[in-house]
């Protein structure tokens, strides 16, 4: 068998799809799709849709990209399966105010832990270090705050889910 196709999320002008990369084309929102894109010029794309070829004028933006198709134009932010899971289970809340919890977005070993209790933290800044996958996996504050526990310690086996850490938010 070979290595799972990646998928990603896709938000389009506020619609959102699921894009999955095949050997072949694309899985676009569970429905395979023949495709083949190359870059032509610096930000032009040929993109082949099912037999259609099109013109894509593609240039980053803030948020992402900023495509233009036959004269329109569109914001587009991409985020593969990994950081989405990462970030929605980062940014997962006990409650409306309170501690913030810190969960394993999947089963792994922690191999660091980089903050401890009491310890003030900036957006951004790591808090556990998980091994998943042969893969590491920081997870980081995702606003200011004061770290109010650490639940694991470097060996610690934890299951998806799990709480490592709690941040109380900055209240100023």
């Amino acid at each position: 068998m070979g290595e799972a196709a990646m998928k990603y999320h896709v938000e389009v002008d506020g619609g959102n799809f699921e894009v999955e990369r095949l050997v072949s084309g694309v899985r676009l929102n569970g429905a395979e799709r023949t495709a083949e894109f190359e870059w032509v010029a610096e930000g032009e794309v040929r993109l082949t849709l099912d037999g259609a070829n099109h013109r894509v004028f593609a240039r980053r933006s803030p948020g992402g990209w900023r495509l233009t198709v036959r004269g329109r134009t569109f914001d587009v932010a991409v985020e593969d399966e990994r950081t989405r899971t990462l970030r929605t289970l980062a940014g997962r809340t006990a409650g409306g105010r309170g501690p913030r919890e810190v969960r394993a977005p999947m089963p792994g070993l922690v191999t660091r832990v980089l903050a401890e209790a009491g310890q003030r933290v900036d957006a951004g800044d790591g808090l556990v270090v998980i091994e998943a996958m042969k893969m590491e996996n920081e997870l980081r504050a995702r606003e200011p705050g004061r770290v109010a526990g650490i639940a694991v310690r470097p060996g610690d086996v934890v299951d998806r889910d799990q709480i490592l850490a709690t941040l109380e938010a900055d209240t100023s």
